[in-house]
This record gives structure tokens, C-alpha cells and sequence, in this order.
């Protein structure tokens, strides 16, 4: 008899629970949902799809920019069937499996294993700090949230979390804190070949990810819901928190609740709380199909390069 999961278990509870108390929300306040206008504007909808279906070719490039920096680049075929693949990864409980995918896939390559793992350390890093720094921004320049920042204290800590992020990326601290990580795991420690002036760049590209994403998420709520246009930065800095937080959150499949959660309450600043419940579901279902949906381009693509490969050597 196999050994009882409980691990397992409780992550899923979790993610249970969190649905259930959201799904309690819109049910005790349904009559009021019967009156919201809710709608569905195909053309704002496909533009949203394709743009934030855009916003993961620009964060693969900078997970390129990163493999070429560390002379692990693999040829742009194989990197994004490598990224993209690496993304069913998510679906799992525990985080561990999106970044093993894909460092099999550059070991079984040639890659140096400390190389990879370096490479995807730097990638979460950037993504992490991007997703925070657009939060941070969103919020300084959302209007309803001024009486929580108008004393000098917020300013303050403003000022500390942009250093902190910058220090943060330095090259010097981020092999610090990896190799602190490696000797926990009793591994060896790294050396951080990528200058400070990469990462920022890096950095900077995974920022036009998530804001290109934060177009798409817009455009995506206002065809569903209506939603003014001054609104784009506050809903991509909550999209870009919210995604993270499910991100780190290693006891949940694919940020699975973790995600609704953040986001319902984010949004619950500028709709009603049910609304923000019923988007945040929605967003979860229009972002699994657009990420399934490249999974699927990127396989057929390559099994037809394959095909095209068999029939100019005769084997077919």
C-alpha cells in the first residue's frame, strides 16, 4: 500500500477552500449580480487574446536574453518549445516541476547543470521584481488608494522597496543569496557571470511583458465587464501581483486560488466584490486556454518540422 500523500492533500484543500469562500460571496449577493452588465464584445475579447498571448513571447525573450548571457542558448525553436513545455509544469502541486522541465530539457542538450540553474534563479528574480515594482506603480498612481499613501511614511517605504530591488538584483547579492540556497541543499556553490547592467536589461524586458499582458488583461475585463481606460495600469499591476503571489505559493497547483484570491481583492477596489469574484474565475479560464492553446501551436509546429525534415531526407 503507497504512502499516504497528506502534503498533497492539504494543498488541495486549500485551493478548495479559497473557492468556496469566493463562490459564497457572489452567492449571497446573486441578486444584486443579476443586475450587473455583464456582456461579451468579440472583437475587444480576440484583440485581448492575441495581445496577451503576445506578452509570452516577449518574457521568452528575456528568458533568452538570460541563456545567451550564460552561453546556454538553445536556437529559438527549441527555446520556446522548452519554455512552453516547461509551463504544464505549473499544473502540478509544487512550483518544482515547471523550472525541472525545463532543466532537463537544456541538460539533455549539453548544458552545464549549474548554468541552467543559474539561468532560471535569474529569470524568477526578474519576474518577481518587475511584478512589484508595476504593483508598486499602480498603486501610487490609483486614485482611490490616495488616502493610504498621502503621509511621508508610505514615500518612504517607497523609496526603501525600489533600492532594496535594485540592490537585490546586483549580481553580488543575487550569488549570495543562491549560493546560501545551494549550501542549505548541500550543493556547490555558483559564480554569477552576468553583469549588472544585463539584469537590468533583463529586468526591463520582463517588465514589457507584464505590461503588454496588462493591455491584454483590460482589454480582456472590458469586454466582459465595462471598464475605463484609466484603469489599465491599476489592473495590470493587480494581474502581475496577483500571478506572482500564485507563483511563490509552492502549496498551490498553478497558483491555483492563491491567484483568485489576491486578484478579488485588488479588484475589489474598483467593482463590486462579487464582479471582481466572477473575473477573477473567468481570468483564470481565458489564461489556462490561451497558455493550453500555444502549448498546442508550439507541438504541431514542431511535428511539422519534423515531417518537412523526414520528407527532404526521403524517409517518408
Amino acid at each position: 500500500m503507497g504512502h499516504f500523500n497528506y502534503k498533497l492533500v492539504l494543498k488541495w484543500i486549500i485551493a478548495f477552500a479559497i473557492f468556496v469562500f469566493l463562490g459564497k460571496m457572489v452567492w449571497d449577493n446573486w441578486n444584486q449580480m443579476k443586475d450587473v452588465p455583464f456582456t461579451l464584445q468579440p472583437f475587444p475579447f480576440i484583440l485581448s487574446t492575441f495581445i496577451f498571448a503576445f506578452s509570452y513571447f516577449i518574457q521568452i525573450w528575456a528568458w533568452y536574453i538570460i541563456t545567451l548571457k550564460l552561453d546556454i542558448a538553445l536556437p529559438i525553436g527549441e527555446t520556446l518549445q522548452s519554455w512552453f513545455y516547461s509551463q504544464l509544469g505549473k499544473y502540478l502541486p509544487g512550483k518544482v516541476w515547471l523550472l525541472l522541465s525545463r532543466f532537463y530539457f537544456y541538460e539533455s542538450k549539453g548544458m552545464a547543470r549549474k548554468r541552467i540553474s543559474v539561468a532560471l534563479y535569474l529569470e524568477m528574480a526578474a519576474v518577481i521584481v518587475a511584478a512589484g515594482l508595476i504593483f508598486l506603480a499602480a498603486l501610487i498612481l490609483f486614485k482611490e488608494m490616495v488616502p493610504f499613501y498621502s503621509g511621508g511614511p508610505f514615500w518612504c517605504l517607497v523609496l526603501a522597496f525600489i533600492l532594496l530591488a535594485f540592490i537585490f538584483l546586483h549580481p553580488k547579492v543575487l550569488q549570495g543569496i543562491l549560493n546560501w540556497i545551494l549550501i542549505q541543499l548541500k550543493r556547490e556553490p555558483v559564480l554569477l557571470s552576468i553583469s549588472y547592467s544585463n539584469i537590468v536589461w533583463i529586468l526591463f524586458v520582463c517588465i514589457v511583458a507584464w505590461m503588454i499582458g496588462g493591455i491584454g488583461f483590460y482589454l480582456f475585463v472590458d469586454a466582459v465587464y465595462p471598464v475605463a481606460p484609466q484603469y489599465i495600469l491599476f489592473l495590470t499591476g493587480a494581474l502581475a501581483i496577483s500571478s506572482t503571489l500564485g507563483l511563490i505559493a509552492i502549496f498551490a497547483p498553478s497558483g491555483l486560488g492563491v491567484r483568485e484570491g489576491a486578484l478579488v481583492y485588488l479588484l475589489s477596489f474598483m467593482m463590486a466584490a462579487p464582479v471582481a469574484v466572477i473575473i477573477s474565475i473567468l481570468t483564470r479560464l481565458w489564461m489556462t486556454l490561451i497558455e493550453i492553446g500555444l502549448i498546442g501551436v508550439i507541438y504541431l509546429f514542431d511535428k511539422f518540422q519534423k515531417r518537412q525534415k523526414r520528407k527532404e531526407h526521403g524517409t517518408i
